[in-house]
């Protein structure tokens, strides 16, 4: 746990950059501060690790004050990765890993298998090991920033816009690596952006800074979506904030409504039944196993019961959120959109008022 209590940090100057700052982030979580620019986020991460020193208050991590601790002793338990991965040029990307573990001292048989351990775990060829940080893509130099951070396996990860500097395709590739390497690692990670989408996505919680180094609101993605506390947070969350909303749930969060199904070979009277029951006028053909096989409005399965189904692409599956519902919804021939798990068996339809049932 890392707690800010009535931090304040006032420049030479006289500027204050974090004004009486009270936050607490809890231990195993991603912890985003998002703000405009001078707004104080940055520098509230720099004094973590003691980059910037507090003019006021006090920074502890698991209840001790951290100027208790020497400043080199303290860094090396933090991992940081900065903008531009901050890499040595003149060192491999073996060595630039290992630039910790050997600092702490390790043997040379653990550090080389520390460094391939990472190569792997972040998602980089082996062989990459040997080359310099100029022969790498800007997504990799990333990628070798983070396993830097976490070459000493530290509890607390410190991230200062680590993927401003990549495009928008190379930088989505890594929010989801990212996201699936802290799901294994469960690490308390401090993580600044001024890229409130970034922040929604990756945040287990949220500390959205105003002016003047203030807190405006901490909360999680989804209560910062669904009641801001002032309109500075309303502006600075941007436009549609339910459908960034519907990003965050998956679709289980949504009551499904009444399917009108049959199976394959049933007859007119059947298909009629069970559009009825459902108030539509067509209905799902579904196999033995319960997989989708098309749909049929009733009328002209009435007519012919022998004519093949149309195709029903409307499907999401366990995994997607109901942004991706919402997604299929507006292609669906049908205004509806089936759920299925993860053997592609049918488990309910989402319309439009499913949706709007689980943002109420």
């Amino acid at each position: 746990m890392i707690e800010f209590s009535s931090v304040t940090k006032r420049f030479p100057d006289g500027t204050v950059a974090v004004d009486a700052l009270d936050l607490t982030l809890a231990t195993g979580e991603l912890t985003v501060l998002v703000g405009p620019s001078g707004c104080g986020k940055t520098t509230s991460l720099r004094m973590i690790n003691r980059l910037d020193e507090a003019s006021a208050g006090t920074i502890a991590i698991d209840g001790v004050d951290i100027r208790q601790h020497p400043v080199t002793e303290l860094r090396r338990g933090i991992g940081y990765v900065m903008q531009h991965s901050g890499l040595f040029p003149h060192r491999t990307i073996g060595d630039n890993i290992a630039t910790v573990p050997r600092l702490l001292g390790w043997d040379k048989k653990r550090v080389a298998a520390r460094v391939d351990e990472l190569i792997e775990t972040v998602g980089l060829e082996r062989d990459m090991a040997k080359r310099y940080p100029h022969q790498l893509s800007g997504g990799q130099q990333q990628r070798v920033g983070v396993a830097r951070a976490l070459a000493a396996d530290p509890p607390i990860m410190l991230m200062d816009e680590p993927f401003a500097a990549v495009d928008p395709i190379v930088r989505k590739r890594l929010q989801d690596e990212f996201l699936a390497l802290q799901a294994r690692l469960g690490k308390t990670i401090v993580f600044v952006t001024h890229d409130i989408d970034e922040a929604i996505r990756l945040g287990d919680r949220i500390a959205v800074f105003g002016e003047g180094g203030r807190l405006a609101q901490f909360a999680t993605p989804n209560e910062l979506l669904a009641a801001p506390k002032s309109d500075f947070v309303v502006d600075f969350l941007g436009a549609e904030p339910q459908l960034k909303r519907l990003s965050l749930l998956p679709v289980s969060a949504a009551a499904t409504i009444e399917a009108p199904l049959i199976a394959t070979g049933a007859t007119a009277a059947e298909a009629t039944s069970a559009a009825d029951t459902a108030a539509t006028d067509w209905v799902l053909v579904v196999d033995g196993e319960r997989r989708i096989l098309g749909w049929h409005r009733v009328a002209d399965y009435a007519a012919d019961t022998a004519r093949a189904p149309e195709s029903f692409d409307a499907v999401v599956g366990a995994g997607d959120t109901l942004r991706a519902a919402l997604g299929a919804l507006v292609i669906s021939p049908l205004g509806v959109v089936a759920r299925v798990d993860a053997d592609g068996r049918f488990g309910g339809l989402l319309a439009q008022s499913s949706l709007h049932r689980a943002l109420s």
